[in-house]
């Protein structure tokens, strides 16, 4: 197995456990990619892809700004401009209705598995407090309904609230709210402890974790063999679960997947506070997620933007202060100092994953492209990847197949 993300690990945890003999291969260290310092949700409630029409109108709206939520640098590339292309021709309503039951039935069953996980003694922070989205912009809110009536003929719990009732429920929001949205059965965890205990667990399964592993991928007919620096096998079978280096690794054996970075920023603030559940920051697409530290004490995360199309981790000053300024207009909460993340996030233009076998090769698997909901996706993930393993074909996968963009 290549990537050692939560996908990776969780698709690690799972297959030891169904007897397989396991080895994780990272060039880093566990976590050191998209699932270190994101905001931690595991959330039925957010199951609209990112491929939508309000999406596309607003992404048009934000595109050249470098302060907005979403930011594409202008540069002739022509996967960016591939990947924009059919993006736009994925954001229809009609794909909308096909992703979203598939969306929430599998951040459902992550729920469950997140919870059987920490019913097992495992601490990474799991709760089931809901999750609250805000608004400030009363067209805005009024827009978002429409989405809440698609979750809600998905059994999506959701229950609407005026800016008096947010405010009572949740006293650090700011006056000025145009309204909000709670769904009760979301859920959020600590993204850096669950990739230990994961690492540990998969450890404790009989699996071997590689940190610091260089891979490259070479095709030998319809077989896949890997290389390292100081070995080279043809496994029974690879998954390969890099995140967004996936593509580029896939390449190699001729399998093309159009997943881009989507870099994205948290600021985490130790001693203070944070909401009684998560908050999304509609408008700024920020998230709000509240945590603890080692040892006890409180802490917040502060989440977003979508710098589409950046390959290198580094933050940019302008863009966290972007995420600072947006808390401050929603929150009574000071936003400032904090330890600064950034990470890439696999992207599709279809907004779902990619989990399956490409049809070109025999003992290769693919599970990536999970974008803003890897934590959410990843047991769920783990899942499927192990019953395709066992040669099943479950229905899920109809919609992920690596072969499904041509």
């Amino acid at each position: 197995m290549v990537g050692a993300g939560a996908v990776g690990l969780w698709c690690a945890c799972t297959l030891a456990e169904a007897g397989l003999r396991v080895t994780v291969l990272e060039r880093r260290h566990p976590g050191a990619g998209a699932s270190w310092g994101n905001a931690g949700w595991v959330v039925p409630s957010h199951s609209v892809p990112l491929a939508h029409p309000g999406a596309l109108r607003r992404g048009l709206r934000w595109l050249l700004d470098p302060e907005s939520p979403l930011y594409v640098p202008l540069r002739l590339e022509g996967r960016l401009w591939s990947w924009l292309w059919q993006f736009r021709r994925f954001s229809t309503p009609a794909h909308v209705r096909r992703a979203v039951p598939l969306l929430v039935r599998l951040q459902r069953r992550s729920a469950e598995l997140y919870g059987q996980l920490a019913a097992q003694g495992l601490e990474f922070g799991w709760q089931r407090a809901g999750s609250m989205s805000t608004f400030l912009d009363p067209q805005e809110y009024r827009g978002f309904l429409d989405e809440v009536e698609l979750l809600r003929q998905e059994g999506v719990a959701a229950e609407e609230m005026d800016a008096p009732s947010a405010r009572e429920w949740e006293p650090l929001l700011r006056a000025g709210l145009a309204g909000a949205v709670y769904f009760p059965e979301d859920g959020h965890l600590d993204p850096a402890a669950l990739v230990a205990a994961l690492a540990q667990r998969a450890v404790q399964l009989g699996a071997k974790v590689q940190s610091g592993t260089e891979v490259r991928l070479r095709a030998d007919g319809r077989k896949v063999t890997v290389e390292t620096p100081t070995w080279r096998a043809q496994p029974q079978l690879l998954v390969v679960a890099a995140g967004v280096w996936s593509a580029l690794l896939l390449r190699g054996v001729g399998v093309r997947l159009p997943v881009v970075p989507a870099k994205g920023y948290s600021i985490t603030v130790d001693g203070q506070a944070g909401p009684c559940c998560p908050l999304m920051l509609t408008e700024a697409r920020v998230a709000v997620t509240p945590l603890r530290g080692p040892d006890g004490s409180p802490r917040v995360r502060l989440a977003g933007t979508l710098e589409l199309g950046v390959w290198d981790s580094q933050p940019r000053s302008r863009r966290v202060d972007a995420i600072r300024k947006a808390v401050g207009r929603y929150l009574q909460l000071d936003p400032q100092g904090g330890e600064v993340w950034a990470g890439l996030r696999p992207c599709t233009p279809d907004g779902l994953p990619v989990v399956g076998r490409p049809r070109a090769l025999d003992n290769l698997l693919v599970a990536t492209g999970h974008g803003t909901l890897g934590i959410s996706l990843a047991p769920a993930t783990a899942e499927l990847v192990a019953q395709l393993a066992r040669g099943e074909d479950p229905e899920e996968v109809r919609l992920l197949r690596p072969d499904r963009f041509g």
